[in-house]
Formats: structure tokens, C-alpha cells, sequence
């Protein structure tokens, strides 16, 4: 895979993605003027994405009804650089006629094994995921 970031002005990056798409980014004020996304920001919306994907298939293969799907991620980085994210926290919140144990397994084969957004940041010293109030750790 291959994305390519051109420069455009100040903070405001533009990706051309292998894909054909095109990604915006910016830095806030003052550095930058806060016309798009943090990088950073990408990467925890790459993570839900990801995982989500996954999720959808996975419940559809399994004959489970999932009507709607909301993933909130939670990225915690120091203050001082290099500020790489120390912990992250993915909150699902599914709607449908599910059986939660297949859900459940759908989310952690997604996590453990096809996410490849998450896993890539495995690096991480802690990630967990949720849902229902029960919290799940990366690394289970």
C-alpha cells in the first residue's frame, strides 16, 4: 500500500491514496489554519474504520441483524514529544437483533487478528476496546 502527502500551504497537506482518493490535513492555529483533520486524528478514525468493516462482514457471514454501529475512539498521548499514543480506547455501540457472544467474537477477531489498522499500532502500550461496559485489552 501506498499513499502519497504533497505540501500545499502552511500545515495543509493533501494524500493522494493508492485507492484514488484524496485525504486533507491540517494542523490547528497558529501553526496551521484548521481546515482538516490531524494526522493523527486519521489514524484513531482509521482504527474504528477498520474495525468496523470488520464487524459489519463478520455479523452479515454469521447471520446476525445489525441494524447500526457507532465506534468512539479515544487516543491518550503525553504532552511532550514525541507524543505517540500511549493508550487507546474504542467504545462500540451496536444496535440490532444481535446475539452479544457473536458479537463479542466478531470484535476480537477483528482486534486480534484482521484489523490491520489496530494491529499496525500494536506498539501501543495499552489498547482495549469496549462494549457493553466490558472492556477488552489488545493484547487478550
Amino acid at each position: 500500500m501506498k499513499v502519497t502527502v504533497n505540501w500545499e500551504q502552511r500545515m495543509t497537506f493533501e494524500a493522494d491514496t493508492e485507492s484514488g482518493h484524496k485525504v486533507k490535513m491540517d494542523a490547528g492555529k497558529p501553526a496551521g489554519d484548521n481546515c482538516a483533520p490531524r494526522p493523527t486524528e486519521l489514524l484513531l478514525c482509521g482504527v474504528g474504520a477498520c474495525s468496523s468493516m470488520d464487524i459489519v462482514e463478520t455479523m452479515a457471514e454469521r447471520g446476525q441483524q445489525l441494524d447500526s454501529l457507532k465506534v468512539e475512539v479515544r487516543g491518550d498521548r503525553p504532552s511532550e514529544y514525541p507524543m505517540a499514543f500511549s493508550d487507546l480506547h474504542l467504545h462500540y455501540i451496536a444496535t440490532g437483533d444481535i446475539d452479544p457472544a457473536i458479537f463479542k467474537a466478531a470484535l476480537q477477531e477483528s482486534m486480534n487478528l484482521y484489523c490491520a489498522a489496530a494491529l499496525s499500532l500494536k506498539a501501543a502500550k495499552h489498547v482495549t476496546y469496549e462494549l457493553n461496559d466490558i472492556v477488552y485489552s489488545l493484547y487478550e
